[in-house]
């Protein structure tokens, strides 16, 4: 099995992106103003959740079975070593099912073998050494590499700044329509905050798919890409004039 190459990663900090639309509506009575603001937050990762599987065959699915335990127990043993703790390390699911072999003669089906999958999920903090720990458990006896996900441990701090943006966004909105009107902007009458299904899991369960980079060839180790993850926050304003 050929090695990846591992990618230094240089974390930034936060940083704002503010979009919106404006809409006006009159009355002839009161009138008012109504603006919708938009607030965008870029923020690095903090967590990456690691997707790893081990496949093993056996001619019955106890021997298929023992050795896939054999196996994860000494992949979980050496991801303990390497610093991460052993509640970050969960069975996110188990299986052991037959393989078929089809007598085209006879048309019967016949059992070959049995497979026996674990899929382990590994969480950790040091997302810019995401590479060094699947190093880790392929060499342990890891089978299959699926994902790396990233995410915020508490995005909500970063969803209370896109939202501040987008309250920012639609009062700018509201003072550029009344001047254009030549009227002062009076009293804010009502704030809708849109948070919708979507939203709540954007802004609290956000996540990015990494990207892994193989360089063939080389044995330097495995290489992962993350971007930013974007947090966002819409509301919709009334203002008198």
């Amino acid at each position: 099995m050929k090695n990846w190459k591992r990618l230094l990663i240089t974390t930034s900090l936060a940083t704002a992106l503010v979009f919106g639309s404006a809409t006006a509506a009159f009355a002839a009575e009161g009138s008012l103003i109504t603006t919708n603001g938009t607030g965008i937050v870029n923020v690095e990762p903090d967590t990456a959740q690691i997707s790893l599987s081990v496949q093993t065959s056996g001619k019955t699915a106890t021997g298929a079975q023992k050795e896939n335990n054999k196996i994860s127990a000494k992949v979980v043993g050496t991801l303990e070593e390497i610093g991460i703790p052993k509640d970050k390390i969960v069975t996110g699911y188990a299986s052991v099912y037959p393989s078929y072999q089809y007598d085209e003669k006879t048309g019967k089906r016949t059992i070959e073998s049995y497979q026996a999958n674990a899929n382990l999920e590994v969480t950790i903090k040091d997302i810019d050494h995401v590479g060094t720990y699947i190093d880790a458990a392929l060499s342990a006896g890891v089978t299959g590499f699926n994902s790396v996900t990233f995410s915020l441990e508490d995005p909500t701090k970063y969803y209370g700044q896109a939202l501040q943006a987008a309250v920012k966004n639609a009062s700018t909105s509201a003072n550029v329509i009344a001047a254009a009107y030549g009227k002062p902007l009076g009293q804010i009458q009502t704030v809708i905050e849109h948070a919708s299904y979507d939203s709540f899991q954007e802004t609290r369960n956000y996540m990015e798919k990494a990207v892994a980079d193989s360089a063939y060839g080389d044995d330097s180790g495995t290489v992962i890409k993350y971007d930013k993850i974007q947090v966002t926050a819409n509301i919709t304003a009334s203002y008198n004039i």
